[in-house]
Order: C-alpha cells, then structure tokens, then sequence
C-alpha cells in the first residue's frame, strides 16, 4: 500500500511538471507571437516609402530586408510547439529590426548602426556581448559573436552552453551533407527537403571590413587624411595579400594602385561610384611593398587585411545570406552548394574563384544592373571574389 501511495504521488508530481512545461512553453511561444505581432506594427507605421527612382538603392534594400524578415518569422513560427523550436523566428526578427534601424539611420543621415547579432551558439541567449575566434571541431576557425556567458567559457576552454542548436560539423567539408532549400519547412526527414539548423542571420562578412582586424601588423595598415602617396609592407615578397581601403568621403575621392610591374593604374574607388569602400585582391608580384596614392581631401584608411581573418562563406551557408556593396574577397570552405547571386544595383558584376596566388580565376557569374543567377560553388576549398560597383546579396539556395 505504501509503496501505491509513493508511486502515486510520484506521479502526480511528474503530471504538474508536464503541466507546468506545457504552460511554460505556451507563455514563451505566446512572447513570441507577441514579438511578431509588434515588430510587424512597427513595420506598418514606420512613414518610409520606397520610392525606386529618388531612394538610393542601399536603403530600398535594407527597407526589402526588414520587410522579408517580418515574413520569414511568421512563415518560420507555423507549428512551433517550444521556444527552441522558435530559434529561427527570433534570429529573423533580430535582422528584421536591424534592418529597419539602418533605414532609419540612412534616413536621419548618420551611419549605419555597429550590430552585434544574438549569440551564435544559442539566440535564447539573447544579444552578442563580444566577437571571438572559435573553430569547430575538425573545422576552420572564424570570428563569431557570442553571449557574454560564452565567451566567459571559451576564454577559460570550455565549450559554449549545451543547447543542441549548434551541432558539430562533419569532417571533411568537401562532403557536406544535404540542406533544406528556403521554405521548405521544419520537422521533415524527405530527402529532398531535410530541415536545416538554425543560425545567425548575419555572419561576420557584413562588417568583417570595416576595419582592421587587432592582429594586422603595423606595417600593413595605415591612415591619413588628404591626398597622399603611401606604402604598405606584405608579410612576404612572394606572398599576395588582400587590400581594403575605406574612404570617409566618394565625392570626388578615390585611391590608385600604382605598383611599378603591375601594369595600367588601378582604382579601387573611382569618381563614377558612391562607394567608400574597397576590397580587392593583390597578386605577388616579388615586391614587399603596395604603394597606393589617395586622391582626397577628407579622410582615409588603408590596410592589408590578415588572410585568416577574411570573412567565411561557411555560415552562409547555413543562414540567410550576406548582403553587401562593391568588392569583396570570401573564404570558400569546399564543397558544392547551391548560391543565389542578385545584384539590387549598378553595373557589371562577376563571381570569381582566386587562385593561390589571388590572381583571377573561373568566373561562377558574371552579369550587368540588377539580375538574378543560381551557381554552385567549387568542391575545392579557396578564395572567392566579388567584383561589383553596386548592392547585392548571396543566398542559399538548395541543394545541387
């Protein structure tokens, strides 16, 4: 009898904790919900209006962004049952409001907000405290952004906080395994559609280039202001390197490359352009130095950006894609995938692969304005280049 009554109260007890769970993840998913909810009332009375022909092109895109993450969450939260189900609305709804931030910034004339995502590892851990360099096992390093718990744990050689939303990536990459193409829905074990896990939406590449990294060696950075010729110092003669320049003003403002054996000047940033920016890749040429000349009369800064620092296509991969303007060199990590290439703006653009000596290589895509193509990327690991005047973006787009 005894023994009947324990087990009894045993099982009332196991009853109210599943009720109490049940309850626990209706309230969490109802915040959700309530999430959505507002961030869509936002949305609607925000007095933006797109207006193609007297809005620069950035700022329809970034308004395109907020609108497309609202739709994505309410799509992504059909037949969510727990918050760690919603993993995915909440890193929608955190790229949809930075978006609508930078709309606001673009439209008050300040610049575009410095965005730290949700924690990489789990976004129930709310908003990124601080950036470190993590590799997975068997994987290649790169710069995450993380939850201040986290960090605390890497920096000691802990893993992160267990939560199953990261799982360890397969070694080698050259064989990845299927992925679900956008919209395919959640839960599913076809093999033409398998679910993908949850990531953050925007991966270092979007800000991997705004300045340069705390490794960059003295010699291989500088900055100044007016028109200027300067050096900067390679690692090696025989080494190629990739240069970014950053000017505070595109108004009349650009900077030449004036290497001796390189052949016709080079601009990086050309009067034809409202970038500030450029990313461009320099092969060896048996010299130590790059020499750049400014022509400016604001601000400007130049740099050599460290090879394993430069920004990864591997969390691309996995999330909703990179969104930028003008050149850009990426790591391609191996491994055949599916990629979306759209060009929102400008003129020609061209998806090169580098070779080892970041001399151009096949072109994946090549295009002119606003266009939209599917490439697959190469199966050998490698450096891959962007060469744009314009806005575009890189999605996921399926498997092969």
């Amino acid at each position: 009898m005894s023994d009947g009554v324990v087990g009894a109260i045993r099982g009332l007890f196991r009853g109210r904790g599943r009720e109490e769970g049940a309850d626990r993840a209706e309230r969490d998913l109802a915040r959700v919900d309530a999430e959505i909810t507002a961030f869509g009332e936002a949305l609607a009375a925000h007095p933006f209006t797109p207006d193609h022909t007297a809005h620069d092109p950035a700022l329809l895109a970034d308004y395109q962004r907020a609108l497309d993450a609202y739709e994505q969450a309410k799509r992504d939260f059909v037949g969510d049952r727990t918050l760690r189900d919603a993993a995915d609305v909440l890193r929608s709804l955190d790229a949809g409001r930075y978006a609508l931030a930078c709309v606001d910034a673009a439209l008050d004339g300040r610049p575009r907000p410095h965005r730290l995502p949700l924690c990489f590892f789990d976004p129930r851990h709310g908003r990124a405290a601080e950036e470190v360099r993590w590799a997975p096992p068997g994987g290649a390093a790169r710069t995450i952004a993380v939850c201040a718990a986290d960090a605390v744990r890497l920096a000691e050689g802990r893993p992160p906080i267990e939560s199953g939303l990261r799982e360890p990536e397969p070694v080698p990459r050259s064989a990845p395994g299927p992925r679900s193409a956008p919209g395919s829905g959640k839960g599913t074990d076809a093999p033409s559609a398998p679910p993908v896990p949850p990531a953050p939406p925007v991966p270092p590449p979007a800000e991997a280039y705004e300045t340069w990294p705390a490794h960059t060696g003295a010699g291989q950075r500088r900055k100044g202001r007016g028109g200027t010729g300067l050096v900067l110092h390679r690692t090696g003669a025989a080494e190629p390197a990739v240069l970014v320049v950053h000017l505070e003003r595109a108004e009349n403002s650009w900077v030449e490359l004036t290497q001796p054996s390189d052949g016709p000047v080079r601009q990086p940033l050309t009067h034809a352009s409202a970038l500030t920016r450029a990313v461009v890749p320099v092969p060896a040429d048996g010299l130590t130095g790059i020499h750049l000349r400014t022509h400016t009369a604001k601000g400007w800064r130049a740099w050599l950006h460290p090879l394993d620092a430069l920004p990864s296509l591997d969390p691309l991969l996995l999330d909703d894609g990179l969104a930028s303007a003008g050149s850009y060199v990426l790591r391609h990590p191996g491994g055949r995938e599916r990629i979306r290439v759209a060009q929102h703006s400008g003129s020609a653009f061209a998806l090169h692969v580098l070779r080892p000596d970041l001399r151009l290589g096949q072109a994946l895509c090549e295009g002119d304005g606003a266009f939209v193509r599917t490439v697959v990327t190469p199966r050998k690991p490698g450096l891959l280049y962007v060469r744009s005047r314009g806005t575009w973006s890189l999605t996921p787009a399926g498997r092969p």
